[in-house]
């Protein structure tokens, strides 16, 4: 049965936060992640449902969260009546979104939009409720991406790709998601062709591939750089963004990091901050970057690297240069890839440019 996406998020249809009500079943109780399947992170409730919108499980089998949103250990906790107060208002989820030309948050509006988020960060799933109320006098910490002793300068080509203005509308479509490569439980939005929306199917695990420019051969030649914009709040437990060639499969059953399992694609899973591919090296997943720390996680916007003339991937947040992720990339034709499991995710793919030497160019 196909669920609509209103019934789980708000009216504005960029806001991917799951709202209050979502998280309470039939009987009024707040619930929390799923103990039967341990892959359900949050129960969802849709209207007229009794069983959860992500894994299926009864509501019986989710934990009772606690009402202050620390976690679903709590027990006793008494049936959540939504009460109607003033709240402050909803951040909009799209004002992050590189959509707006390609434009990455620098690191001081990334530390400014830190402060005023409070602690949205603690929680798996963002209830998409303001903090302000509970955090109305508290004292707020200033939190970065990674401290400045590990930010690393990006190399010179990619900073130069950086600087001038992004490719025209055209050209980022050219170089998107790709409507004909995808999963059935997938699909690209008409009025965003940027952007993916994934339906809410249980247990399965669902990939999309993007184009390559008008050829569409794949990458071979030449470096190239996206902005991924995917909000934290609508990754689930297997959330995986990198490159495959065109045999890698698009849909399996099960929850599962789909990319980075076979031989045929390589990937970054933005929950366990690890890399993998089928390999002796990467099958357990390696963690990236080399220093990270357990409590970092990845914003809800950054760019993916791929320089085939090396035959490297790389990511990058703001201007912290990650480094390599995967090398021995050249002679591969390959596509960038997302896959995905949590329903009504959304993840938006915008081309930022690409630069080949001149040599290349003579002979395309």
């Amino acid at each position: 049965m196909a669920l609509s996406a209103k019934s789980v998020h708000s009216s504005n249809p960029e806001n991917t936060q799951l709202q209050p009500h979502n998280k309470i079943d039939i009987h009024g109780v707040l619930r929390s992640s799923c103990l039967n399947c341990t892959e359900c992170p949050q129960f969802v409730s849709i209207p007229g449902h009794v069983l959860c919108a992500y894994c299926g499980c009864p509501p019986a089998r989710h934990g009772k969260a606690d009402p202050g949103g620390v976690d679903g250990s709590s027990v006793g906790v008494p049936p959540l009546v939504p009460v109607d107060r003033k709240r402050g208002r909803d951040r909009d989820m799209s004002a992050d979104s590189v959509g707006r030309v390609g434009r990455v948050l620098t690191d001081s509006e990334w530390d400014s939009e830190q402060d005023s988020e409070g602690g949205s960060d603690s929680e798996e799933t963002s209830s998409g409720v303001s903090s302000f109320a509970s955090n109305r006098g508290a004292r707020r910490q200033r939190r970065r991406w990674r401290p400045s002793w590990q930010v690393t300068a990006p190399p010179p080509r990619v900073s130069r790709l950086l600087e001038v203005e992004p490719v025209g509308r055209e050209v980022q479509l050219e170089h998107s998601w790709n409507e004909l490569d995808t999963s059935p439980n997938i699909y690209v939005k008409p009025e965003d062709p940027l952007t993916f929306h994934r339906n809410p199917v249980y247990q399965t695990s669902d990939a999309i591939r993007g184009k390559c420019g008008s050829e569409g051969d794949g990458y071979s030649c030449g470096l190239h750089v996206w902005a991924v914009h995917w909000p934290s709040a609508s990754r689930g437990t297997h959330p995986v963004v990198g490159v495959a060639t065109r045999d890698c499969h698009l849909t399996e059953p099960g929850y599962k990091r789909l990319v980075g399992s076979t031989g045929t694609s390589w990937g970054w899973c933005l929950k366990t901050m690890k890399v993998y591919h089928d390999s002796r090296k990467f099958r357990h997943g390696v963690p990236y970057p080399r220093d990270i720390d357990e409590k970092l996680k990845v914003p809800d916007t950054f760019y993916m690297i791929l320089d085939m003339d090396r035959g490297t991937l790389a990511f990058q947040v703001n201007n912290d240069f990650l480094g390599v992720a995967f090398s021995g990339l050249r002679g591969e034709e390959l596509f960038p890839i997302v896959s995905a499991v949590w329903g009504h995710c959304e993840v938006s793919l915008t081309y930022v440019g690409c630069h080949q030497f001149e040599r290349e160019r003579s002979l395309a």
